[in-house]
C-alpha cells in the first residue's frame, strides 16, 4: 500500500509541475525510458528530457562514435525529444548515445544509450537493374559517401539556405549539375512553395547522385512539386506531397530515378488551368525516361495519379518501369496509365479505386494499357476496384480511344466487385508466370499491338526481385508504404547549428566511447512490429510497449472522449477516452492544408488542430457509444464539393448525415445517437479531411461535476493540484460553496491528498470510478 501511495504521489507532483503551480528540482537525473523505432536504413529514439542533447552513433564492432547533425535532434517544446539517425547499413546493430548539454558542455554522467538494427530498403525494380550504382546520393548499402553534401531545409530557411555560391532551395537543386559531389536535401517539417519555381515546380537536374528526403514523420511539400528533366541518378523518399498544383513528381528525359516510401495526397488548382486539373495534375508522371522504380508509396485519394507516356501521337523510345508495393488508396485513375513503355506492376494493393473524387461515380480504373505498351500485372490485390485493368480500343472513351496496349496478368487477386467490373478483353490471364504471349493469344483490337514479352527476356530482372503472393503483399504494403509513422510528438521545425554539412557525409569528428554512459538496451530483434491496423514501436525501460501515441495531452471533452488528429497520426489510430470505448479510425493521416481553420470551439471549449486525417471515398470509421451521446465531427473536403458522412447503426440503418465544409473551410456538425455500435462512411465521392471527431455523453445529474475542484466544468490535472493546495493551505485557494461536496471523492468527510490522487487517477484513466460515483 505504501508503495502504491508513493507512486500516486509522484504522479500527482508531476501533474502539479505540468500545470505550473510549483516546481520541483530532482536530486539526480534518472536515465529516461527511450522509445526506439526501426526504419529502413535509419532508426530513431524518443525520450522525455530537458535542455539540449548531442547524439552519437556507432556500428557494432566500431571503436568510436560519430555525431549526427544537430538538425536531426528535435523536440516538441514539452520535454519530448526525437533523434533521427540516417544513412545506416541495413542488418547491422547500432548503438546510439544521447549526451545532455548544459551551458555548452556535455554532461557525460547523464549520457544514455539505446540500440537498434535497421532494415534494408527493397531495391527491387528497374532503377537498380544492371547497375552497381544506387540511384541517389546514398551507397547501395544505405550509407552516405564521405564526400556527400547535406543541406537541411524547413519553411523558414527555404529561400536563404546556401550551398557554395548558390542560395535558396530552388536555385540549389536546379543548379545541381554533372560533376558535383553527391547531394542530400533533407526537408524538416512542412515546406511551402519556395521562390524560383516554374509553375510551382522545382526543376531537378544532375547526374552525380541526388537524394531529396524527408526527416522523420512530418516532412513534406505543400502546394508544389519537382520536375526532373534531363537528369539521372535521383531519389525521392519519405516525403509527403500535398495539394500539388501541377505534378508532385514529374520526370522527362531522365533515367535511374527511384521514387519510394512517399505519401501522395490530392492536388489542387483553383481555378484550374485546364478542365481536368481541378485536383492538380499527376502525382508521379513520367515520359521519355528509362529505368524508373516507383515503390512503397501511399497514394491517398489522388486523381490523375501516374501517367506514363506524354502523348498518343508522339512515339517514345521504349523505357522500363517498375511499380511495386504501392498502396492505391481511394485513387480515381492512372495506377498507372501507360503509353509506349514496358512496365512491371507487381505486389500493389488497390482499394476503393476507380471512383470519381467529387461525386463518387464510376469513371476510373486501376492499370490501363494504350499505345503499344506492354504491361505485366503480377500478384496484385484488388479490393472494391472499378475496372482493375483497362485496355484501349475503338470504344474506350476513358482512354480517348487510343490505340491499345496489352496486359499480361498472372497471380492477381480480385474480390467479387472488382472482377465483375472488368471485361475479358482488358487483359490476358496467363497460365504461368513465364508464359510467352503470341498474336493468337492477344492482339489489341485497335492498332494491332501484340505483347513484346519483355518479362521473359534477358533485359528483365526475372526472379531477382522480392515477390509475394497477392494476399501476402497486403500486409507488407500496409506496413511500409508511405512516409514514416509511429511518433507521439509534435516536433518543432527548428534547424539547429549549421545549415550545411559538407564533405563528410554529415559526420563530425569521431568521438571515443565514454566509460560513464548508462545503457538501456532495447529489444529490437522483431524490429518495428506491424499489423494491418497500425505500426508499433518498442519502448525501453519501465514504460510499456506503446501503440499509436497521439500528441494530444487533453484526454477529455467535458468528461467524454474525442480525437484531434495529430500531425503524426497514423492508419488505425485508437480512440478511447473517459469510458474506455475502443474505436479505430481507418482514416490515414494527411498533412495540414493552408487556409484551413487552425482551431474550433466544440461544446464550449476551443481546440487547436495539430493535423488532418484523410478519409477516402467509401472509407469507414467504426466506434461504439456506451451511452446516449452527441457525435461531433469537424471536417472539410479536398475540393469545392462538400462530402457527406453517413452514420449507420449496427443494423445498417441510417441514423444521421453529416456534411463537411468545402474549399478548405472546416464545418462543425453533430448527430444525436443512442447507445450502440455505429459506422461512419464517407459517401461524398471523394476524400474528406477530418480535423476532429468527438462524442459527448448526455449528462447524468449529480455526477458530471465530481472532482471539478476549480468549478470550470472540466476535469483535468489542475483539479488534483487545486485539492492538494487546499489540503496544504486552505487559505491559498478560493473554493466555492459546493467544493467540499464535489471533491470529497473518497467520501471520508475530509478533503485530503487521497482525494487529489483519486481525481488524478480519474484524469489519467477515464474508466476509473471514484468512490463518490459508485
Amino acid at each position: 500500500m505504501k508503495k502504491s501511495y508513493s507512486r500516486g504521489l509522484a504522479l500527482l507532483l508531476s501533474a502539479a509541475m505540468l500545470v505550473g503551480s510549483f516546481t520541483l528540482m530532482p536530486a539526480y537525473a534518472e536515465t529516461p525510458a527511450v522509445t526506439v523505432g526501426i526504419e529502413s536504413e535509419a532508426l530513431y529514439g524518443e525520450w522525455q528530457g530537458s535542455g539540449s542533447y548531442n547524439v552519437y552513433y556507432k556500428a557494432e564492432g566500431a571503436s568510436s562514435f560519430i555525431k549526427i547533425d544537430d538538425a536531426l535532434v528535435r523536440n516538441d517544446g514539452n520535454g519530448g525529444y526525437r533523434a533521427e539517425v540516417l544513412g545506416l547499413k541495413g542488418g547491422v546493430n547500432y548503438t546510439v548515445k544521447a549526451v545532455p548539454v548544459s551551458n555548452g558542455s556535455e554532461n557525460e554522467a547523464g549520457a544514455f544509450t539505446f540500440t537498434g538494427t535497421p532494415k534494408s530498403y527493397d531495391r527491387s525494380g528497374y532503377a537498380h537493374f544492371n547497375t552497381t550504382n544506387n540511384p541517389g546520393a546514398y551507397n547501395l548499402d544505405g550509407t552516405l559517401p564521405t564526400d556527400a553534401d547535406i543541406i537541411y531545409v524547413n519553411d523558414s530557411n527555404k529561400d536563404s539556405v546556401k550551398l557554395g555560391n548558390r542560395q535558396g532551395l530552388a536555385n540549389i537543386i536546379s543548379g545541381y549539375n554533372k560533376g558535383d559531389t553527391p547531394l542530400v536535401v533533407r526537408l524538416i517539417g512542412r515546406v511551402t512553395e519556395p521562390s524560383g519555381t516554374s509553375t510551382k515546380m522545382v526543376n531537378v537536374k544532375g547526374t552525380a547522385g541526388l537524394t531529396i528526403e524527408g526527416v522523420g514523420t512530418d516532412s513534406g511539400l505543400y502546394g508544389w512539386g519537382f520536375n526532373v528533366s534531363d537528369g539521372s541518378d535521383i531519389e525521392f523518399r519519405n516525403l509527403h506531397f500535398d495539394w500539388n498544383y501541377e505534378d508532385a513528381v514529374g520526370m522527362q528525359s531522365s533515367s535511374r530515378v527511384w521514387v519510394h516510401d512517399n505519401t501522395f495526397t490530392v492536388g489542387n488548382q483553383n481555378p484550374p488551368t485546364e478542365s481536368d486539373k481541378a485536383h492538380g495534375d499527376g502525382s508521379c508522371d513520367a515520359k521519355t525516361s528509362d529505368y524508373v522504380t516507383i515503390s512503397y508509396n501511399h497514394f491517398i485519394g489522388t486523381a490523375k495519379t501516374c501517367l506514363l507516356g506524354s502523348s498518343p501521337s508522339k512515339r517514345e523510345t521504349v523505357g522500363h518501369y517498375s511499380y511495386h508495393h504501392n498502396f492505391w488508396d481511394g485513387t480515381e485513375q492512372r495506377c498507372p496509365r501507360v503509353r509506349w513503355h514496358d512496365v512491371h506492376v507487381y505486389n500493389n494493393y488497390y482499394k476503393n479505386v476507380g471512383f470519381d473524387l467529387d461525386d463518387g461515380s464510376k469513371i476510373g480504373y486501376g492499370v490501363a494499357a494504350a499505345n503499344n505498351s506492354s504491361i505485366f500485372v503480377e500478384n496484385n490485390y484488388f479490393e472494391n476496384t472499378y475496372r482493375p485493368m483497362l485496355t484501349s480500343d475503338a470504344n474506350c472513351s476513358t482512354l480517348s480511344k487510343n490505340d491499345g496496349g496489352v496486359i499480361k496478368a498472372f497471380g492477381n487477386f480480385y474480390d467479387e466487385f472488382s472482377l465483375s467490373t472488368m471485361e475479358t478483353k482488358d487483359r490476358f490471364e496467363a497460365p504461368s508466370k513465364d508464359y510467352q504471349l503470341t498474336a493468337a493469344d492477344y492482339t489489341a483490337s485497335k492498332g494491332g499491338w501484340t505483347y513484346d514479352n519483355f518479362d521473359t527476356s534477358s533485359s528483365f530482372y526475372k526472379d531477382a526481385y522480392f515477390l509475394e503472393s497477392a494476399q501476402d503483399c497486403v500486409n507488407t504494403v500496409l506496413a511500409y508504404a508511405g512516409t514514416e509513422t509511429g511518433t507521439g510528438l509534435t516536433l518543432t521545425n527548428a534547424i539547429n547549428g549549421s545549415e550545411v554539412s559538407k564533405g563528410d557525409g554529415g559526420a563530425e569528428t569521431p568521438v571515443q566511447p565514454t566509460t560513464t554512459e548508462q545503457s538501456t538496451q532495447a529489444t529490437t530483434e522483431a524490429g518495428t512490429e506491424v499489423t494491418t491496423e497500425s505500426r508499433e514501436t518498442v519502448s525501453e525501460g519501465p514504460t510499456e510497449t506503446t501503440t499509436n501515441k497521439t500528441a494530444n495531452t487533453d484526454s477529455s471533452l467535458d468528461g467524454d472522449y474525442y480525437y484531434d488528429f495529430p500531425t503524426n497520426g497514423s492508419t488505425g489510430t485508437s480512440f478511447g477516452g473517459a469510458n474506455g470505448v475502443g474505436t479505430y479510425f481507418t482514416a490515414s493521416q494527411s498533412m495540414n492544408s493552408s487556409g484551413l481553420e487552425s482551431s474550433v470551439t466544440v461544446n464550449g471549449k476551443s481546440y487547436t488542430f495539430n493535423g488532418v486525417g484523410a478519409l477516402s471515398n467509401n472509407g469507414t470509421i467504426i466506434f461504439t457509444a456506451d451511452k446516449d451521446c452527441t457525435l461531433t465531427i469537424v471536417a472539410t473536403s479536398g475540393s469545392t464539393t462538400a462530402r457527406k458522412l453517413v452514420v449507420t447503426d449496427a443494423s445498417g440503418n441510417t441514423v444521421g448525415e453529416i456534411s463537411t465544409g468545402s474549399n478548405g473551410a472546416a464545418n462543425v456538425a453533430s448527430a444525436a445517437l443512442e447507445a450502440g455500435k455505429y459506422t461512419i462512411t464517407n459517401k461524398g465521392g471523394g476524400e474528406a479531411k477530418l480535423f476532429y471527431i468527438g462524442v459527448k455523453n448526455k449528462a447524468e445529474a449529480g455526477k458530471e461535476t465530481y472532482g471539478d475542484a476549480d468549478g470550470n466544468n472540466i476535469l483535468d490535472a489542475a483539479d488534483a493540484v487545486f485539492v492538494l493546495q487546499y489540503t496544504l493551505n486552505p487559505n491559498s485557494v478560493t473554493a466555492d460553496a459546493d467544493f467540499k461536496t464535489r471533491c470529497d471523492v473518497d467520501k471520508n468527510g475530509v478533503i485530503d491528498a487521497a482525494d487529489a490522487m483519486m481525481i488524478l487517477q480519474k484524469v489519467l484513466n477515464g474508466s476509473f470510478v471514484m468512490d463518490i460515483e459508485k
